[in-house]
C-alpha cells in the first residue's frame, strides 16, 4: 500500500470510504453464500394461491361461527322470553289460588256472575314448563261475553282460552223483581228480550315456569345483530 493511500485513509474521509467499501465486501460475502436460500424462502405463485384458499376457507369457518352464534342468541331470548311471560310462583303466588281469583274478580268487575268455576288444574309440558288450566260457564249477553273475553286477554301473566264454545240461548232474563216501578219495568223486560244472550262456556289457560331462573331470563337482553359476512 503506497503512501498516498495509507495517508488518505487516515483521514476522515479516507475512513468513511474504507468502511463503506468494507461493509460492500461482507454483503457480498453474505449473498453469495446465503442468496439461494434467500431467493427459494420467497413465496412462489403456487404459494400465494394455497394461501388464499385456506384464507378463504378459514374465512367461510369463521362466518359460519358467526352465524351459529347469532342464531344460538335468538334461540336463548325466544326461550327467556317464554319465561317472562310465563306464571311464577315467585312473582304470582299459587296458580292453584291466585288464577281461580284472577278470573273471578275479572268477571266481577264486569257484573257478571259465572254459572260455574271450576279448579285450576296442571298438565306438565316438560321439565321446565306447565299448563294451568280453568273451566268457565256463564249466561250472558254475546257483548257481555266479548268484554269478558277481551278483559281476560289484558290479564297478566297472558291467560289465553284452549276452548271457547258459545251457544244461542233463547231464554228471557227474568224482570227485575226489586223495581217497583211498573213502566220502569216494562221497558227493562222490552229491552231484556232485545238483547241476544248466548250460553258460554271455555277453558282459560296459562303457561306456568316453575324451572331455575336466572337474571338474564327475566331480565330481556339486547338483540345481537348478526356481523357482517355472515350468511354468506
Amino acid at each position: 500500500m503506497s503512501l498516498d493511500v495509507k495517508k488518505f485513509l487516515s483521514t476522515p474521509k479516507g475512513q468513511l470510504i474504507g468502511a463503506i467499501s468494507a461493509l460492500l465486501l461482507v454483503w457480498l460475502i453474505l449473498l453469495f453464500y446465503f442468496g439461494g436460500e434467500f431467493v427459494s424462502s420467497l413465496p412462489s405463485a403456487d404459494s400465494l394461491s394455497d394461501s388464499k384458499r385456506e384464507l378463504k376457507k378459514q374465512q367461510r369457518l369463521l362466518d359460519k361461527a358467526k352465524a351459529d352464534e347469532h342464531e344460538y342468541l335468538q334461540l336463548r331470548e325466544k326461550y327467556n322470553a317464554k319465561i317472562r311471560g310465563a306464571w311464577r310462583e315467585s312473582e304470582h303466588g299459587l296458580v292453584e289460588t291466585r288464577l281461580r281469583r284472577i278470573v273471578s274478580d275479572t268477571a266481577t268487575k264486569l257484573e257478571l256472575r259465572p254459572n260455574s268455576l271450576g279448579t285450576v288444574r296442571t298438565n306438565r309440558i316438560n321439565e321446565d314448563f306447565y299448563f294451568a288450566e280453568i273451566d268457565i260457564t256463564m249466561n250472558a249477553s254475546y257483548e257481555e261475553v266479548v268484554k269478558f273475553i277481551a278483559a281476560i286477554a289484558e290479564c297478566q301473566p297472558k291467560l289465553s282460552w284452549r276452548r271457547l264454545d258459545l251457544r244461542p240461548d233463547f231464554r228471557r232474563r227474568n224482570m227485575h223483581a226489586t223495581n217497583t216501578n211498573l213502566a220502569a219495568a216494562r221497558a227493562q223486560a222490552v229491552q231484556d228480550q232485545n238483547v241476544v244472550n248466548v250460553m258460554f262456556n271455555g277453558v282459560i289457560r296459562v303457561i306456568g315456569y316453575d324451572g331455575p331462573v336466572s337474571v338474564a331470563a327475566v331480565k330481556k337482553t339486547p338483540q345481537v345483530p348478526p356481523k357482517k359476512g355472515v350468511g354468506k
